[in-house]
């Protein structure tokens, strides 16, 4: 549980960094539109997989509940994949073809990672 109220912690603080940053920094601010990017990156990782914890529910072989932390490489993934298209918006190249071949990217990048992991060893968490 300490593992997903830090997780969830970590996004509220993202999103709040993230509001205060485009609320109150212009940017022509140096470095402004990075530390926008890098907030982004963190809210949506922390927020895709405490969100998936939360409806998945998973459970150990005893019943107690696993970590979210192994939803957050699976967010990671999502965060690049949503990132890239906002920063094709921002070059005003992202039509919805691109949105759509970035949607297939990242089922075809699970899909891969699905079946290549099926049968292998887990470690333990």
């Amino acid at each position: 549980m300490a593992v997903a109220a830090l997780t969830l912690a970590a996004a509220i603080l993202a999103w709040g960094g993230l509001g205060w940053l485009v609320l109150t920094i212009p940017p022509a601010r140096p470095m402004s539109v990075v530390a926008a990017y890098v907030f982004a990156f963190v809210a949506i990782t922390a927020t895709g997989a405490a969100l998936v914890w939360v409806v998945r529910r998973p459970r150990t072989e005893e019943g107690q509940l696993k970590s979210p932390a192994g939803y957050l490489a699976h967010s990671m993934l999502l965060a690049v994949i949503v990132l890239f298209g906002v920063w094709l918006q921002a070059l005003r190249t992202l039509t919805p073809i691109v949105a759509l071949l970035l949607l297939g990217l990242y089922g075809v990048l699970e899909l891969a990672v699905l079946f290549g992991t099926r049968g292998s060893v887990e470690l333990r968490r």
